[in-house]
């Protein structure tokens, strides 16, 4: 007896080969792991700063008053030859402040000039900042 006339004799294998059908449709990319959400802390935090791969912020709280010493540690973006880019551990500490000067932020924007590998300086590079909320005054990863 071949396996599709089994297979359709048999509802569990049919069930069976119906859901692996349906995951092997699912794209699967295991080298990008960072936080995919965009930040949001943006819209109820003022006075924005960055210091290397520290953002700090007063963030609003939920009785309207502002926290005015909160800050996180930006992960996971490093200098790849001019340019900021993610790693793909989400985790990683940033290593993009080691060869990045001027570096700055606008909302959820980081902005920097980076060293590229010739030695010259890239003047214009910038990455969203992705998976930071505001929670309560305090900022935080999703």
């Amino acid at each position: 007896m071949s396996f599709l006339a089994k297979l359709s004799r048999s509802p569990r294998l049919m069930t069976f080969a119906a859901c692996g059908a349906i995951m092997a449709t699912i794209p699967i990319n295991p080298a990008f792991a960072a936080p995919t959400d965009p930040s949001s802390y943006q819209n109820s935090c003022r006075n924005i700063d960055v210091s290397g791969a520290t953002l700090t912020a007063q963030c609003r709280r939920t009785d309207g008053t502002f926290n005015n010493n909160t800050s996180i540690l930006i992960r996971g973006i490093y200098n790849d030859n001019g340019v900021l880019r993610y790693t793909s551990n989400a985790t990683a500490a940033s290593s993009y402040a080691a060869s990045c000067r001027n570096i700055g932020v606008s909302g959820a924007t980081l902005t920097a000039e980076c060293r590229r590998t010739d030695g010259t300086f890239n003047n214009n590079t910038s990455i969203l900042i992705r998976g930071i909320y505001n929670d309560n005054g305090v900022l935080r990863y999703s």
